[in-house]
């Protein structure tokens, strides 16, 4: 996954050895919704673009062609990452903002037998209160909240949202066991 900066630096032939770190500026002129997502487990650090939408679900790509498909800033899909999210069924926001909620979490992922898995999790969301949060040097007035996941088996994640409003501006979402944690900016609406 790459950088806003590396993008730029592609299409102008240049290298990105000696360019400066972006800033809200840079990712402005784009003129398009902007999406950063880092995935710690992988050392990325990355700017997505939109590359389709259709309702409620918007998938955001990387330069090299990794997409993440997310449904109101909730994680439903992952395609390019090697173990892939093929789908998913997941929380609205509405959900998200009940404080002690519970829901079902389905994740569908194809193993290497080609076969559909299927990993069913029961969640509970706790508001965590209000807070602001910076965001390439923009403040955002959100509600925190988690949402602790287990399985009947006992294994367990987690999840945070940071919501302005009915917009995730911030998330810590997990994807699969191998790619772990994607963390989540909407920089540019």
């Amino acid at each position: 996954m790459s950088t806003v900066s590396q993008i730029k630096a592609r299409r102008s032939g240049a290298t990105t050895a000696a360019r400066p770190p972006v800033t809200r500026a840079d990712i402005e002129k784009a003129g398009v919704p902007i999406l950063r997502a880092v995935i710690p487990g992988r050392g990325t650090d990355s700017f997505l673009t939109v590359l389709d939408s259709k309702g409620d679900v918007v998938t955001w790509k990387t330069a090299e062609g990794t997409t993440l498909a997310l449904r109101n800033g909730v994680l439903t899909q992952t395609r390019g990452l090697g173990p892939d999210l093929m789908s998913s069924n997941v929380p609205t926001v509405g959900q998200l903002l009940l404080d002690g909620g519970t829901h079902p979490r389905q994740y569908f992922f194809l193993g290497s037998d080609d076969q559909s898995t299927r990993r069913t999790y029961e969640c509970t969301v706790t508001k965590v209160g209000a807070e602001v949060i910076e965001i390439f040097d923009t403040p955002h007035s959100v509600t925190r909240v988690t949402e602790d996941c287990v399985r009947p088996q006992g294994s367990k994640i987690q999840n945070e949202f940071w919501i302005e409003g009915q917009t995730v501006r911030k998330s810590k979402q997990w994807a699969s066991a191998l790619v772990g944690h994607i963390e989540f900016e909407r920089v540019v609406d």
